[in-house]
């Protein structure tokens, strides 16, 4: 008998039923557990008849939730029989029964198709919240519906705004959402997010623009910023949510913040900046609650994983390029100084009549934008030397094929996430994997249909490789990928984070790993270049303390004895710049990072911990490498596995790794 026939598997589904009620019948000892399990079963399938596969587990849901039941329960019988079969009826009802919840169940099974049809279009969120996140919805109503909720990538927040528009609807009876981002991808999400998790009834794969609701009670709409800021007045709405909202921060898009509306939400992993903040706080209304990576890796929201750090030196054609760009950038820089001290003290206001190093120019560039008509050639012939330079380094042939190397093994049994610069970069490890593992990109030279097929391959696959500029480093849910390939610097502490976030969301048995590659010119311009590198170590080490994980050198024990040696004479050296750089400016300035003061380290560190600091180091002997600060700073803490100092290691390199030095900072720059 073939089974896969519709009559045959009547007839085996029937046998089963029947043998299961003689157990269970003697299991529960009476007739009338067969008598009400008739009704039930007859009932179940009458009042799921109307609806369509995935609205009848929705449905019943809802109804379980209203029932005071976890609706994972819902789930856990769908997977073992068809939903709405006698098999699925028996074991829903045997598993009420047990919870004593039959009666409450059955009851509001037993309402009209109408009242069922507004059960399943009423937004109703169909996963357990975190404690986290109910508290940030407790703190965001709290603040009048206004206000910014700031969580790290991949603790959840999307769930946040999906779980007002429950709270809002079911005050109101009538609600009218709209979602701003900055990027479709991430609507689309949104919109699939809203689908399932909120059960409403509407096709997921519609394009991100297609609004959703129930009748003319809910309706949810999608749009970018870069639609809305133009006439934000035409978008109306009783609650707004922006999400990734530090882009709303931008002179350009900020205007789509002036949406009219009652309730408004920003969502952000993060945001850096006073000006940006103050600029958020004006149209959005103030943080409300914070929720850090290292919080989440506390309470177990996100799984432990490993930091591998590559380093790789430029080759010998790079090496040439970057060290005649090089010699360039001296010359034009000397020239400047000799010849135009006038216009640097015209466009500086006064305040210098010559750069003492390249942050000094690249800084006054920045802030000189208006004055664009002042700004003589040779200043903008430096500035495009020092882009071409920064290209050599992201764009390293070393650093790029080791990470292909690395791909080709790791993504043969997993799937992994690969983070480029830039869309030349990217295409060019796409066809470079494409012959050897799955491999799959996205990036905005694609139409946005090839870029969903994409992600939704990704998504559907077992092993891969996904690979992507920047599209990634925001909003985009890639859940069962465990390796992350980073092989393009982060300018900021957000980039860096929202990367890993990308690979760090918790599934059973994934133990997610990440791998950041960094490109070595072995001529620097100093003190610009070595405060560059020594920065992006030190972003490494901030990650480690904060998260209570290793990092450590990938297959160190490989590297050629005269590369370490290399490595480490560029490493001293940088630390040295850096040393007498602090002692004459009492700060460590870069274009790249901003500006970093050794009192604002200290002030992190907590008083007591402070002290026990100070006696650790009082007994310490000699220098101090970066695995012992660690182990030190932790030790100071009581052995807290996660501590956050930002930026720690520059307290390190300013003292020049001795003890002795580190108290007398710590001494100094008390409050």
């Amino acid at each position: 008998m073939d089974v896969r026939e519709g009559n045959n598997y009547s007839l085996l589904e029937n046998f089963v039923l029947n043998a299961s009620l003689e157990i269970l019948g003697k299991r529960f000892q009476g007739r009338d557990f067969f008598h009400d399990y008739f009704i039930f079963r007859r009932e179940t399938i009458y009042a799921l008849h109307p609806f369509l596969e995935e609205q009848k587990i929705n449905l019943l849901k809802k109804i379980a939730i209203e029932s005071g039941l976890k609706n994972e329960k819902i789930d856990e019988v769908s997977r073992m029989f068809c939903t709405g079969s006698s098999l699925f009826s028996l074991e829903l009802y045997v598993q009420l029964n047990e919870l004593k919840k039959f009666y409450e169940f059955f009851d509001k099974l037993l309402q009209s198709d109408e009242k069922l049809a507004n059960i399943l279009g009423e937004p109703k969120i169909l996963i357990d919240l975190w404690d986290h996140q109910k508290e940030a919805l407790q703190l965001w109503f709290q603040n009048g519906g206004k206000g910014i909720v700031e969580m790290a990538t991949a603790t959840g927040k999307t769930m946040v705004g999906l779980a007002a528009i429950q709270v809002l609807y079911k005050s109101r009876k009538k609600l009218n959402v709209l979602v701003l981002a900055h990027s479709k991808a991430i609507l689309r999400q949104w919109r699939k997010e809203a689908i399932s998790k909120l059960g409403l009834i509407a096709d997921p794969n519609d394009n991100y623009n297609t609004s959703i609701g129930y009748g003319n009670k809910l309706r949810i709409e999608f749009n970018t910023m870069q639609t809305v800021y133009k006439n934000p007045g035409v978008y109306e709405t009783d609650y707004l949510i922006v999400d990734e909202v530090h882009h709303g921060a931008g002179k350009e898009f900020r205007n789509a913040l002036n949406v009219p509306c009652k309730w408004k939400m920003g969502l952000s992993a993060t945001i850096e900046g006073g000006e940006r903040e103050s600029v958020l706080d004006q149209y959005l209304g103030k943080t409300v609650y914070e929720f850090t990576l290292e919080k989440a890796r506390e309470k177990g929201i996100i799984p432990e994983f490993k930091l591998y750090i590559h380093k790789n030196f430029l080759d010998v054609r790079e090496t040439v390029e970057f060290y005649l760009i090089t010699e360039k950038i001296v010359n034009l820089l000397n020239f400047i100084n000799s010849t135009q001290k006038e216009e640097i003290k015209l466009i500086s206001n006064g305040k210098f009549s010559s750069f003492e190093n390249l942050s000094d120019f690249v800084h006054l560039m920045a802030n000189s934008r208006s004055k664009s008509d002042q700004i003589p050639a040779e200043w903008n012939s430096l500035s495009a030397l020092l882009f071409s330079r920064r290209v050599i380094i992201h764009r390293s042939s070393p650093k790029i094929e080791s990470a292909i190397n690395l791909a080709k093994v790791v993504a043969r049994n997993k799937k992994c996430v690969m983070f480029t610069m830039d869309i030349e970069t990217c295409e060019k490890i796409y066809d470079s994997l494409s012959s050897y593992v799955n491999t799959y990109h996205v990036h905005s030279n694609l139409k946005e249909h090839q870029n969903n097929e994409e992600l939704d391959k990704f998504k559907k696959c077992s092993n891969g490789v996904l690979i992507a500029p920047k599209m990634l480093d925001e909003g985009i849910d890639i859940p069962d990928a465990e390796i992350g390939i980073n092989v393009s610097s982060s300018k900021t502490k957000l980039q860096l984070v929202q990367r890993m976030g990308r690979i760090l969301r918790k599934k059973p048995g994934k133990k997610p790993v990440f791998h950041h590659f960094v490109a070595l010119p072995q001529s620097f311009i100093d003190p610009e270049d070595s405060f560059n590198y020594l920065n992006d170590l030190a972003w490494i080490q901030d990650i480690t303390l904060k998260m209570g994980i290793t990092s450590e050198i990938y297959d160190a024990d490989t590297i050629a004895p005269e590369d370490v040696k290399t490595i480490q004479e560029l490493e001293k050296r940088s630390e040295e710049v850096a040393c007498r750089y602090h002692a004459k400016y009492d700060k460590i300035t870069s274009n790249e990072f901003g500006t970093i003061r050794i009192k604002s380290i200290v002030d992190s560190i907590e008083q007591e911990a402070k002290v026990k600091l100070i006696n650790l180091l009082d007994n310490w002997d000699g220098s101090i490498s970066d695995e012992q600060w660690i182990q030190i700073l932790r030790a100071s803490y009581d052995d807290e596995s996660m501590v956050s100092i930002p930026n720690h290691l520059w307290l390190l390199i300013i003292a020049e790794r001795k003890p002795e030095n580190i108290v007398h900072l710590l001494q100094k720059y008390n409050n």
